[in-house]
């Protein structure tokens, strides 16, 4: 009785030490929503060190923060480590598959959201542009559709068809690779991109009037450059514990793993799994409106729902996130069910049944019902994404401008507003990425070609 005691205590700690992580990630997040950016990046520097395990995913979160503290080569570095280790795992974790099934999924190596392993190829393109380095990033933006296009190709069900097929495209990479080649004056490449954006996501207006310009081929007017404003608006989504119920489709496909695995299929009757659902935030930001020397410009439109993205993707595997589930759970049930028949073999030969061994087996049952009570989802996901990436196109006159932008919802302007000075050149692209996660939270404006402000002299103090 006392290893089963040791062991669950054993368990217990784990997940206790899982859940200390999780608390320092949900005060990154609140740190980074009210615009404490710094304090944001010290924890994630400290998780970076301390949890090897899952330093790809602070990483991630970091890229963020560094972008919003104005450090775009910081980002970049950053969010390309994190891409190469994600593309490194690729199901690599077999150790976390076996000590995922003694316990949770939070065992495992971080492996991300699919959405979040395209993503990171977006917010890799949109860092190299506030870098002011466009070719980088239109290979970046290039990879957004290539590596979901992998994602969606390398999952099969066993009657061969694509679960994943039913993804929703990223227009975001195409839309940055489309006004990257029209400033080079590649028109005909640009207008492959667009019409991607317009067919991928028609709620993005602009779409038709970007056909048409680049068709014409003109990038802007003489003696005029273009300001796109690339937007990160609201909060992007999270994920939940749920306990879901067990379809006849998830249970199809857990007959199946566990016929392939055992010489019988039958296995306990689960009705109800606990697994991370995906959730989203209902007070987020809608657009940003932008003006132009306190002149209105216009407001942002969607290119990407990440909302959407991430809800997509839950629904299109959520069968096979049940039966992973009710697999586990079944393997618990089963594993104490034989451990039990184990210990009261000796009982048929004795041809007795004692009050030690009735002891024995409650002891063991209640290990059982613990070890399955202590299992948790796994809630870690990419949060310091937005909700959407948003885009509006400003042509100005060369020079000097201030822009001022002002989080949106539903058409009226509702946040604080934050300003940045920009240089525009004739002919030119000059890159101005918001970041407004809420409406009167943190915000902050970079650009990739702000002018400096000088600042204000100092007071006289009167001393000699």
């Amino acid at each position: 009785m006392d290893r089963y005691l040791n062991s669950s205590i054993a368990l217990a700690a784990g997940l206790f030490l899982v859940s200390c992580a999780g608390g320092q990630r949900t005060n990154v997040r609140r740190e980074f929503d009210e615009g404490r950016y710094q304090s944001s990046h010290e924890k994630l520097t400290g998780l970076v060190r301390k949890d090897g395990k899952n330093e790809h995913l602070y990483l991630l979160e970091r890229g963020v923060v560094s972008l919003a503290l104005d450090r775009a080569g910081d980002a970049v570095r950053d969010l390309r480590l994190a891409r190469d280790r994600l593309d490194d795992l690729a199901g690599t974790d077999y150790g976390g598959w076996l000590s995922s099934m003694m316990l949770d999924d939070r065992q495992l190596t971080y492996q991300g959201a699919d959405y979040e392993q395209v993503l990171v190829r977006a917010m890799l393109a949109l860092a190299d542009l506030a870098d002011g380095n466009s070719e980088d990033a239109g290979a970046y933006a290039l990879q957004v559709a290539s590596r979901q296009r992998k994602i969606i190709e390398s999952f099969r069900a066993r009657d061969g068809s694509l679960p994943k097929s039913s993804y929703r495209q990223v227009a975001f990479g195409s839309y940055l690779k489309a006004i990257i080649d029209e400033e080079a004056l590649k028109f005909d490449l640009a207008k492959i991109q667009f019409q991607k954006v317009k067919a991928i996501e028609p709620r993005f207006s602009p779409a038709a009037a970007d056909i048409k310009r680049v068709v014409e081929g003109h990038h802007s007017k003489k003696g005029n450059g273009v300001v796109h404003v690339l937007a990160l608006v609201g909060r992007g989504p999270f994920r939940v514990e749920a306990e879901e119920p067990v379809t006849r489709d998830a249970l199809a496909i857990a007959h199946y793993i566990w016929a392939s695995s055992r010489n019988r299929a039958v296995i306990p009757n689960i009705s109800r799994v606990k697994i991370p659902a995906v959730a989203v935030y209902d007070d987020n930001p809608t657009e940003i409106h932008v003006f132009a020397d306190a002149s209105p410009a216009g407001s942002t439109s969607l290119l990407t729902d990440i909302e959407t993205l991430a809800l997509d993707e839950f629904e299109a595997i959520r069968e096979h996130i049940v039966a992973r589930a009710f697999l586990r759970r079944a393997f618990k049930i089963t594993a104490t069910q034989l451990a039990i028949e184990a210990g009261n073999r000796g009982n048929d030969r004795r041809g007795e049944y004692t009050d030690g061994d009735a002891l024995r087996d409650l002891g063991l049952s209640a290990a059982g019902l613990l070890w399955s009570a202590l299992e948790g989802a796994d809630l870690r996901c990419w949060s310091l994404l937005p909700a959407s990436f948003q885009a509006l196109r400003v042509e100005l006159p060369e020079g000097e401008h201030l822009i001022s932008l002002q989080a949106g919802k539903k058409g009226a302007p509702a946040g604080a507003p934050r300003e940045v000075r920009v240089n525009v050149r004739d002919g030119y692209n000059t890159y101005v990425v918001a970041i407004f996660p809420s409406l009167d939270g943190g915000a902050c404006v970079l650009s990739s070609d702000a002018v400096e402000t000088p600042a204000p002299p100092a007071e006289a103090s009167g001393a000699p």
